[in-house]
């Protein structure tokens, strides 16, 4: 029984390696202790029973198909890896910038949702609720917002045939990527019509 609990945590270490995660934790017990089985002279086969993913408490299907049999063995899997967090309390329909995040090494093994690793894929996004200091920051918890907001300083990128300028201005109206916005220049005062571009930007060809 040894040498099968053995072979089990290296097919799950190798799993967890392949993810190329940085540190987790591997914990097995079996549901039928005390079994004597035969000895099964080929690689054991195993798979998980139930759900695929490898995190959290996992029952993993270990079968000899030279002997014929197979047993359950019970596998509590932490995986702890840097995701954003709330660097404060912040309350409801936060618009969130660099400076209320931060990077943590936490135990994601058991969050639902999708968690984070990098802070600049959350700039922009609204909370839908209040959050407390630390929480780690999943999907559930964001609400998509413009990728250009009324009163917003922007970017406005000119494209012509031989030169590109780049200069500031103000956003008029809220707009997604692709959207035709109204733009305050705010060197010329000019009010121009432009294509939100990305975040923050926006462009027009003259």
């Amino acid at each position: 029984m040894l040498e099968l609990r053995d072979e089990v945590y290296d097919w799950v270490e190798q799993q967890l390696r392949e993810e190329q995660l940085q540190r987790y934790q591997i914990e097995l017990s079996t549901t039928q202790g005390g079994l004597r089985l035969p000895n099964c002279e080929e690689a054991l086969q195993v798979e998980p029973h139930g759900r695929a993913e490898l995190r959290g408490r996992v029952n993993l299907r270990v079968a000899c198909a030279e002997q014929g049999w197979f047993i359950y063995v019970t596998a509590n899997i932490t995986v702890y890896t840097p995701v954003v967090i709330a660097r404060t309390a912040l309350p409801r329909q936060t618009q969130l910038t660099r400076s209320m995040l931060e990077l943590r090494e936490m135990d994601v093994s058991r969050l639902r949702g999708n968690y984070y690793t990098r802070i600049e894929d959350l700039v922009g996004f609204r909370l839908r609720s209040r959050v407390n200091e630390g929480v780690v920051l999943t999907d559930q918890q964001l609400i998509a917002s413009h990728a250009v907001n009324r009163g917003d300083q922007v970017v406005i990128h000119a494209i012509g045939s031989q030169l590109q300028v780049r200069m500031q201005g103000e956003a008029l109206d809220n707009g997604q990527v692709g959207d035709q916005v109204r733009v305050r220049n705010l060197q010329s005062g000019r009010t121009i019509r432009a294509r939100v571009a990305a975040r923050g930007v926006v462009e027009v060809h003259f």
